[in-house]
């Protein structure tokens, strides 16, 4: 898949450079491009900042909690992030961004903050490209097949709240910019949305399943279902799938990057080693193998915050081609970017 395939290959490049410094970087370019500017500035869309986001060294970074940057959206995108996180609430039919219910402001709306910012973005860079076609382009120059991920998680009312985000990718959904599962295979395009917290798993699946354009947020822990249809085993009919899902997520502490092992001659091992059981068989394999043989890219949050922990963390995780990782501080990701474009000039 496509999608897959640029993430993996964005993982290996960013794994061999991102142990070259450790310290956060302050004052850099995007630092002083975005110094003076809010969310809001219309000076987001001069030439300068416009040029260090698409000139950005695309990461395996997910943006925890993006709206708590200074500038939300920017800065993640600014920093090469892939995917950005914006958690909903319901209030007077329109969905405002934010943590928690109290102190939410009716100014920082996912339109104002994420939805409309996006549609912009992505119109600018395909201005001369067909809506119907397959060359559209990503945000990023360096990796302009890569599709941005907007995972929104919704903290009130599942129903409600869905219906809302569902109406709000209206004009999103017109522009066919939304990555989407057309009934036989995923159409990848310059973004994908992704639903969790509150999210019904009932609620994908009531989306037209010939276009179907937003994608459940599985966790990594429990990919293994009493829904997997195993009748056409070796290829079973998996709950989460390509079809509904996008993210195979839990927290680092919930981790097995290793399928179980048993002791040697045990019933257990030999059904490991002939085959006989396929069903046990993937209920004993680690949770990245388990999310890429349903077409998923897993996701890790709560990554430690002291350095030691983190350094030793990332070079396990990736190690293991983890999909993404949970990041908060986006000077210490553009730190880890370092090194990137002359890599990307010899894969050429």
């Amino acid at each position: 898949m496509r999608d897959n395939n640029t993430v993996s290959f964005i993982f290996e490049t960013w794994y061999i450079q991102h142990t070259a410094s450790t310290s956060q970087r302050y004052n850099d370019n995007l630092d002083n491009a975005l110094h003076n500017l809010q969310w809001w500035s219309p000076e987001i869309w001069n030439e300068r900042p416009q040029s260090l986001i698409q000139n950005a060294l695309p990461v395996p970074v997910h943006s925890h909690n993006d709206y708590l940057q200074r500038i939300p959206l920017w800065e993640a995108l600014g920093s090469g992030c892939i995917s950005v996180e914006a958690d909903v609430h319901l209030k007077n039919s329109d969905l405002l961004v934010g943590h928690k219910s109290w102190g939410l402001e009716k100014t920082k709306t996912l339109r104002a903050m994420y939805l409309d910012p996006l549609q912009k973005l992505i119109a600018l860079r395909n201005k001369n490209i067909s809506r119907k076609g397959k060359d559209w382009k990503g945000i990023f120059d360096k990796a302009p097949q890569q599709s941005i991920v907007l995972l929104v998680d919704l903290k009130t009312s599942a129903e409600e709240t869905f219906a809302e985000l569902d109406a709000q990718l209206q004009p999103l959904r017109n522009l066919n910019f939304l990555t989407h599962w057309n009934g036989t295979h995923r159409v990848v395009r310059p973004l994908t949305i992704v639903a969790s917290g509150n999210t019904l798993f009932t609620s994908i699946l009531s989306l037209n399943s010939s276009h179907r354009d937003i994608f459940f947020d599985a966790e990594a822990t429990r990919l293994v279902s009493q829904g997997d249809d195993w009748t056409n085993a070796p290829a079973p009919m998996f709950k989460f799938n390509v079809s509904n899902s996008y993210y195979a997520s839990t927290k680092v502490a919930n981790a097995r990057v290793r399928k179980y092992d048993f002791p040697e001659g045990s019933e257990q091992e030999k059904a490991l080693v002939d085959g006989s059981n396929p069903q046990f068989a993937d209920a004993m394999e680690s949770q990245l193998k388990q999310a890429k043989v349903r077409g998923l890219v897993t996701r890790y949050w709560d990554v430690p915050t002291q350095k030691n922990k983190q350094e030793g963390l990332w070079r396990w995780l990736m190690d293991n081609e983890v999909g993404v990782l949970n990041m908060d501080d986006m000077g210490v990701v553009r730190d880890r970017a370092r090194g990137w474009s002359s890599l990307m000039s010899r894969s050429d």
